[in-house]
């Protein structure tokens, strides 16, 4: 056999390996035959597989923008409603704490042992007066017995704050 021939013998071997598709054992990745980097010095010609590679990649860089995208826009009409529209619609819909004079974003519901929890200043003046609790009367005596209880500790000053951190790997670490 001529040696030119045999040449394009082995020049045609490689470009028929571009056509040839593996899946890695490991990673389960499709790859080329020819991408195994042999020993070919020539870089190959994009191809339908190159190009597509390039456009999953554009599509997926575009997805994570968007993505980005509509969670900062959630954030932020998040923010606006709560800013705006949920204190009017507390003030419309709040027939007990406005009348009594609480601003109805200062009031947290608790429900058990009491209902309410109102830290009076919180959001009008960024800074806390005082702590009311607050609870519809109950005629169920172990309810009253605890609700009594809590009106001895405060009458009594038996009540802290506790700061607590959480570590890295999720345990509680007292201050």
């Amino acid at each position: 056999m001529n040696p030119m021939r045999r040449l394009g013998n082995i020049v045609n071997f490689f470009a028929i390996q571009r056509n040839i598709f593996g899946v890695c054992p490991h990673c389960q990745e499709l790859f080329r035959l020819s991408d195994i980097k042999i020993s070919y010095r020539k870089k190959f010609v994009r191809d339908w597989y190159g190009t597509l590679e390039k456009q999953e990649e554009k599509i997926d860089d575009e997805r994570m923008n968007l993505e980005e995208t509509l969670r900062t826009i959630r954030e932020k009409a998040k923010e606006r409603a709560r800013q705006k529209h949920l204190p009017r619609m507390l003030r419309e819909a709040d027939p007990v704490f406005t009348p009594l004079g609480y601003y109805p974003q200062d009031v947290k519901a608790v429900f058990d042992p009491l209902d309410f929890v109102i830290f009076d200043g919180m959001n009008r003046a960024g800074k806390v007066k005082r702590i009311v609790f607050m609870d519809e009367y109950n005629t169920h005596e172990r309810i009253r017995r605890i609700q009594s209880s809590i009106e001895d500790a405060i009458s009594k000053e038996r009540y802290g704050f506790q700061e607590i951190h959480l570590t890295k790997d999720g345990r509680i670490q007292s201050q």
